[in-house]
């Protein structure tokens, strides 16, 4: 096999994996299509996770917290805007993961909350 087909290949499997991705069941399978739509590896989302056990651990520790700090470090670690914060913040509280952080930064909101919150602070 040469060069060109082997990149001919992994173009092929990566649209086919696009494909699948967008076949997962968001509302059953939050953090894997967010996985996949992220384009994430098993890394990213590890750090993701340290982010968010980050804050838990000053939630749990009944620190104060700076919410945009939260954003801010996510936005940083994966180069993705505001959009994408809340995309990951709903995907992991869906999965009920990091639920107490995910209610912490929709409530920093409060009370123009985004519509796409209102699962998470009208609980």
């Amino acid at each position: 096999m040469d060069l060109l087909s082997i990149e001919k290949d992994i173009r092929k499997m990566k649209y086919q994996i696009q494909v699948l991705g967008a076949c997962i069941d968001y509302e059953r399978n939050p953090v894997e299509s967010l996985i996949l739509s992220m384009n994430w590896d098993e890394s990213q989302l590890d750090r993701a996770h340290d982010i968010f056990e980050k804050y838990d651990n000053l939630l749990s520790n009944n620190q104060p917290i700076v919410w945009s700090a939260f954003e801010h470090e996510l936005k940083n670690e994966f180069g993705i805007g505001y959009q994408t914060v809340k995309s990951i913040v709903l995907a992991f509280f869906n999965n009920s993961q990091w639920v107490d952080v995910c209610h912490g930064y929709a409530m920093s909101f409060e009370p123009t909350t985004p519509i796409e919150f209102h699962q998470i602070t009208r609980r």
